[in-house]
């Protein structure tokens, strides 16, 4: 008992390994997009063909998040952070090995076999750390991890390209994701003390009762359609931003998009994040300020079709930054809503659910997006598109505020 509650005040560690974690697997899955203009000529494909590669990790994510509960509340928070750990390197050595787009596709299902755990596996950890008065910004700096891996694949991968081509990018990775994961290793068993013995890891039925919280519990419904087309408008600016941007200005502007507008679009969605936090905690609601979220996120989306040749790289990055400081820097609060509403018994439910739900919106977003550009010809017609669903789900999560549930029986449901 009494090493619980020493565990209980310390969620700093925990908070750091989680967040780490959260960053290799998103560097893995954005090296994809930022290194797309020279994986798609090796490969005899289109840019656009790789960068989509991102979505099938979210649409495999989406179906790993439904299935993770069991398996966490079996093994622990930090065991599936382990595992997630191994799904990064095993994508990263596929990846290395790849010739064709084909092989380049089975190691985004590596990858996201696992990487759908990352929400439901850190919010059970925290959710049992994490004091009320401070859950939105604990949560919010764990989602730092995806703006951080995003950096990371801006800063590191062009170097590394240049210094020995895209399979080199990839195998680097493989270092951080070994000492991530012996880190973890060394500690998974402080954190991992409530563990379910006894828990059956696989049932069927799983995934529809972990659905099936929407009709349980009202108060996820609005929360959980903003969540999907947030996550969608997010991966569609931070996907296509380096290919657009080179479509526009030709490939000499590669390393502008890749190494300073990508990373751009997550250092803004690292200090949104951090702010959020702060004002959901002490000022004003989270699910107001994800509703704003939308509003400024629909406005930037507008912007970004009128972008054509003669718009100035500067005034692009203008708008790269408000759309990261909103379309990535709203997951933190999102999150935190998930984990408010399940309560710490089941946490690991309903962030489960708010993740399957962002990466099936990305899963199906993403490729409608890629879809509109050849379509349309052009980015302007399916920016337009994801800007009026932005407005949609503000307009929701507004409009459409259920009261809280209160529920009779604090004991975790039986997701498996």
């Amino acid at each position: 008992m009494g090493s619980e509650m020493c565990i209980r005040d310390s969620p700093w560690t925990p908070l750091l390994l989680t967040m780490l974690t959260q960053a290799a697997a998103t560097m893995a899955a954005y090296t994809l997009s930022t290194a797309s203009p020279h994986i798609a000529p090796d490969l005899g494909v289109e840019n656009e063909d790789v960068a989509q590669l991102v979505a099938i990790v979210y649409g495999v994510g989406a179906i790993s998040a439904l299935f993770a509960p069991p398996l966490v509340h079996r093994f622990g928070g930090m065991a599936i952070s382990l595992a997630i750990c191994t799904a990064a390197g095993a994508m990263q050595a596929l990846a290395v090995l790849s010739d064709t787009i084909l092989m380049l596709g089975l190691a985004s299902v590596a990858l996201g076999c696992c990487y759908g755990m990352t929400a439901p596996s850190s919010s059970h950890v925290l959710a049992k750390l994490a004091p009320a008065k401070r859950r939105n910004i604990i949560f919010s700096i764990r989602q730092i991890g995806v703006p951080m891996g995003g950096i990371l694949g801006g800063l590191l991968i062009p170097p590394l390209i240049l210094l020995g081509g895209w399979r080199l990018a990839f195998s680097a990775q493989l270092v951080f994701v070994l000492v991530l994961a012996l880190s973890i290793y060394m500690v998974r068993h402080r954190y991992d003390f409530d563990r379910d013995l006894h828990r059956r890891i696989f049932r069927p039925s799983g995934p529809a009762r972990v659905i099936g919280l929407l009709r349980e519990l009202p108060e996820l419904r609005p929360l959980a359609f903003a969540s999907v087309i947030y996550s969608g408008i997010q991966l569609c600016f931070g996907a296509f931003l380096v290919t657009q941007i080179v479509r526009l200005h030709g490939q000499e502007a590669y390393y502008f998009a890749s190494a300073i507008a990508l990373v751009t679009f997550q250092l803004s969605g690292i200090g949104t994040r951090i702010v959020l936090g702060f004002a959901a905690d002490a000022w004003i609601s989270a699910r107001t300020l994800l509703a704003a979220q939308g509003v400024l996120m629909g406005i930037s989306a507008i912007i970004a079709s009128q972008y054509d040749c003669g718009w100035p790289l500067w005034l692009i990055l203008a708008n790269t930054a408000l759309a990261g400081a909103t379309a990535s820097g709203y997951t933190g609060l999102a999150f935190a809503e998930f984990a408010r509403i399940g309560g710490p018994p089941r946490a690991a439910e309903t962030t489960g659910l708010g993740a399957a739900l962002m990466f099936g919106g990305v899963a199906v977003m993403a490729p409608l997006f890629r879809l509109g550009i050849d379509v349309f010809g052009g980015y302007a017609v399916p920016f337009l598109v994801i800007a009026a669903l932005a407005f949609i789900s503000a307009a929701v999560l507004i409009l459409f505020r259920e009261k809280p549930v209160v529920l009779s029986d604090p004991r975790p449901h039986q997701t498996d």
